[in-house]
Order: C-alpha cells, then sequence, then structure tokens
C-alpha cells in the first residue's frame, strides 16, 4: 500500500506539472517535447530495466539467507556498470544530437531538448541500481520521496525559467522543461543516495565483483533486450505520426501540435489510472511466481482473477467516466486547444489499458518475458501500420482507432497466453459484463445533469462529475460486494500455507 500510495502522491504532482507545461508551451511545445522523448526512454530503459529488476532480485535472495554485505555489493556494481555505461551514452547522445533531431526526428528544434537530457542519463541510469536494492530489500520509502521530490524540483524550474522564456522562443522553452528533468532526476539520486549511504554492515561480502557484474549482465541481458525492443517500436510510432499527418496534405506544425494534444496532453489523462494497475503488477509478480513455483496453480488463478477483474472495472469505469465527461475535462484543464474531442475517443483505450498492464505482470510472474515481448510487439505493428496506411487518407481518427486495436489484440493475446500456462477459466460476467453495465450507467447520469440550470463551466463539470461518480461508486457497492483489496495482497505465509 506504501507503494501505491507514493505513486498517487508522484501520479498527481506530475499530473499537475504536465497540466501547467502543456498551458504554456501550448499543443506544438508538448508536440515538441515529445518528439524527444522516445530517444531519452530508449536510452534509459535499455539500460536501467534490466539491471533494476537484476539487483532486486539479489537483494531479496541474499537478504533472505542474510547476506546484507553480498546485497549492497551488487548495488555497488550495478551503480558503476550503470553510470559508465550512462556516461557513455550521454556523450553520444550530446554528438550526434544534432544528427538525430534532423535526420531521425525531422525537426532540428529538437536538439537543444536532447542535449539538455544528456546529462541525465548517468544520473538516472546509476540511481536505479540504488532503486532496485531498496525494491529488494521491501523498503519503498526512500524511492517514493527521491520521486516525490523528483516532481517538485520538476514543477519549481519549469514555474520559474520556462514560463519566462515560453512566448520568446519555443525550442528553448521546450529544452528548458526538459532541464527540468535533469535537476529532477538529480534530486532524486541525491535523496536515494542519503539513504543507501545508511544501508551499512560490519561482515565482509562473499559475493566478488567480477562475479557480482556477471550475474547483473547475466540476468538483465534479456529484459534489457526487450526493452530495447518495445522502446525503438514505441519511438518509431512517435516520430512517424507527424510525418504521416503531413503526408496527408497538412502541413508540419499542425502534425506536431497533434502529436502535443495526443501524447502530451490526452494520452497523460488516459493514463492516470495506470498508478493502480502498475501497483498491482508489481505484486503480482513475486505472488504468481512463488504460487507457480510450488505447483499451487488454484492460489495462482485465484489471484490472477481478482486482479484481472479489478483491470476490467477499472477499465470499464474510467471508460464511462472519460467518455461522458472527457470532452468538459479536456477544454477546462487546456483550453482552446481541442483535447477535449481527442480525449473522448480515446476514452476506448481505457477497457484494455488497464487489463493490460495487470496481465503483463502476470506474464512476468510465470517467468514468459519473451512470450510478452512478442504480444506487445504485434500491439505496435497494428498501430504502426495504421499510422502508416491511414493516418493520411483518415486523419486523426486512424491513430485513435489503431490505439484501441492494438491495445484489444495485446489484452486478447495475453489473456491467451495465461490461460495456456495455467488453465484460467474467463469470468464473462464479473469481467465484461458487470463493468460494461457500470461505463453505461454513466452516461444518463451525466445527462442527468444538464437539467440542472448551472451557467458557469468548472460547476457544470463538477456537478456532472457529482453524479457520474456516485452512480459509479454505488453500482460498484451493489455488483461487486466480495471484491477486496486483500485479495490481491501477496503473503509468502499464506501462499505456503495453501
Amino acid at each position: 500500500m506504501k507503494l501505491m500510495a507514493a505513486a498517487f502522491i508522484v501520479r498527481i504532482l506530475g499530473f499537475v506539472n504536465r497540466i501547467y507545461m502543456s498551458n504554456i508551451l501550448g499543443a506544438e511545445g508538448m508536440g515538441l517535447f515529445q518528439l524527444s522523448s522516445p530517444v531519452y526512454s530508449l536510452i534509459i530503459l535499455t539500460l536501467t530495466s534490466g539491471v533494476s529488476i537484476s539487483v532486486s532480485g539479489i537483494t531479496a535472495r541474499e537478504k533472505a539467507r542474510g547476506h546484507t554485505e553480498n546485497a549492497l555489493r551488487a548495488a555497488k556494481t550495478a551503480f558503476g556498470i550503470l553510470l559508465a555505461a550512462g556516461t557513455f551514452c550521454g556523450i553520444l547522445l550530446s554528438v550526434y544530437a544534432k544528427k538525430i533531431s534532423i535526420e531521425l526526428l525531422g525537426d532540428v528544434r529538437a536538439y537543444y531538448s536532447l542535449i539538455m537530457l544528456a546529462p541525465c542519463i548517468p544520473i538516472v541510469a546509476s540511481a536505479s541500481a540504488i532503486k532496485g536494492y531498496f525494491y529488494g530489500s521491501s523498503n519503498v520509502t526512500p524511492t517514493a520521496f527521491s520521486q516525490i521530490a523528483e516532481q517538485i524540483v520538476r514543477i519549481s524550474v519549469i514555474f520559474f525559467v520556462a514560463n519566462k522564456i515560453a512566448g520568446s522562443n519555443l525550442a528553448y522553452a521546450c529544452a528548458i522543461a526538459t532541464t527540468s528533468a535533469a535537476f529532477g532526476e538529480m534530486a532524486n539520486l541525491v535523496v536515494v543516495g542519503i539513504a543507501f549511504c545508511r544501508e551499512k554492515t560490519k561482515e565482509k561480502p562473499t559475493l566478488t565483483i567480477k562475479s557480482a557484474a556477471r550475474g547483473i549482465v547475466k540476468n538483465a541481458l534479456p529484459i534489457s533486450i526487450n526493452r530495447l525492443v518495445i522502446s525503438l517500436m514505441g519511438m518509431i510510432e512517435t516520430v512517424l505520426l507527424p510525418m504521416r499527418i503531413v503526408a496527408g496534405g497538412f502541413d508540419y506544425k499542425e502534425g506536431i501540435e497533434t502529436l502535443g494534444r495526443i501524447s502530451g496532453m490526452a494520452m497523460p489523462l488516459i493514463a492516470f489510472p495506470t498508478l493502480i494497475t502498475s501497483s498491482v503488477a508489481t505484486t503480482l509478480v513475486p505472488a504468481v511466481s512463488e504460487a507457480v513455483s510450488i505447483k499451487n496453480y488454484k492460489l495462482a488463478n485465484h489471484r490472477i482473477e481478482k486482479c484481472l477483474n479489478i483491470g476490467f472495472l477499472l477499465g470499464f469505469v474510467f471508460f464511462g467516466i472519460y467518455y461522458t465527461l472527457g470532452s468538459a475535462a479536456g477544454e477546462l484543464l487546456y483550453p482552446g486547444q481541442g483535447v477535449g474531442v481527442i480525449l473522448k475517443e480515446l476514452s476506448f483505450c481505457c477497457i484494455f489499458m488497464y487489463v493490460e498492464q495487470i496481465m503483463a505482470g502476470i506474464i512476468n510472474g510465470l517467468g514468459k518475458q519473451g512470450v510478452s515481448l512478442l504480444t506487445s510487439a504485434a500491439g505496435y505493428v497494428i498501430i504502426i501500420a495504421f499510422i502508416w496506411f491511414g493516418v493520411p487518407i483518415y486523419g486523426i481518427d486512424a491513430y485513435v482507432w489503431g490505439s484501441i486495436i492494438s491495445m484489444a489484440v495485446t489484452a486478447v493475446l495475453n489473456l491467451c497466453v495465461i490461460i495456456k500456462y495455467t488453465g484460467l477459466a474467463v469470468h464473462v460476467r464479473n469481467w465484461l459484463l458487470k463493468p460494461a453495465v457500470i461505463a453505461l450507467a454513466c452516461i444518463p447520469a451525466s445527462e442527468f445533469a444538464e437539467y440542472f440550470p448551472i451557467n458557469d463551466k468548472f460547476l457544470h463539470f463538477l456537478t456532472s462529475g457529482a453524479f457520474v461518480c456516485l452512480t459509479v461508486l454505488i453500482l460498484i457497492v451493489k455488483m461487486f460486494k466480495n471484491l477486496k483489496w486483500g485479495d490481491i495482497i501477496w503473503k509468502k505465509m499464506q501462499i505456503k500455507k495453501s
């Protein structure tokens, strides 16, 4: 629960930061900001995802044996590896930033953002090794505080610096907004670094640096390759969208603005509830892994069933909320940017996005990361095909429906994988029918608010939102009486007793 509480605070701060940044940079500025982000994500996720998980696993194993000194040695070794690799990648990005911005991203203005992102790489990379240690120690407090500190610093930099020059030079303003990430990551590293320095032991490690490095690289390599492939496909999606909009007869400015509205404004709202599903997915990895390792498939399926129930319920509920309130919410948060219509259309993604994230956690718990890569890649192939062939003809609608179909296909494929390896039974009534009824009930609930003579847009939105949320809560209580959060909390003793 600490992890979810911390994620909620961080997500709220990041959400506020994103809204404020969107309003000072506008759609074009957010598009430019989003254009450089995939390059950064590609490098960071490839470097850190596998190593962080590897350190977490080694830490958990060594601490269970009472060898804290070996866990510390593994974390310090990973820190050194990532610091060196991150520095090398940061230098490469600095050297080739202009070439990447012109030839790959197609916009020389992204050069300044890439230059500002380069110093972040060794900082973020090395910090992930320490975070892996704390995750393996089941101590989420340092990482929670570090993420909160990071968001506060980011908001401060944007508020005091980027806001001052947004109107004069958009490229510089985006670069300053990107710089906020560098300062935020520094704050992140300082907080986790201080906490890590307090982790001391008088025992000498029996794990050599060479053995630790070999184990970390061996475990991290398959995961990092997975993240590299997925990140590459995500970058292709981002870069192609404005290019194919231009191919449809629009100018480049409109293409980059569309990218900003979708990726920088609408999608963060759609993805906001993933703070719940990501926590569920994180909990599921050890829970499913442990249950399967002792061949207790009944317990594994019980937990999987409850978690998928939560995923489908969240998906349908937020689909109903965004479909009915999305237009008004988009106009209130991003006035004059035309985000409301896009948000309403993207609301269908909610049905599949949240449950797909939970399914990914289940598949990782089953040890089938390679299969997860294939299903994710299939989804990306679909959305890229829609962008390439559909966007020039049908415009942004092709991208929206491509996103929905892509997520739906990935979710169905993942469900088939789970059924194959666990024998899980499909519960149509609890997973689909009941949540769908709740989603549909949002429509008359929002329309009921139209009968109230309220002229103020904000008050009207609050009234509609209150009716919709009240309807949702009543139906959830009535239709899901036995659904409890405790059903998905992993406790090792419970698994062993079952």
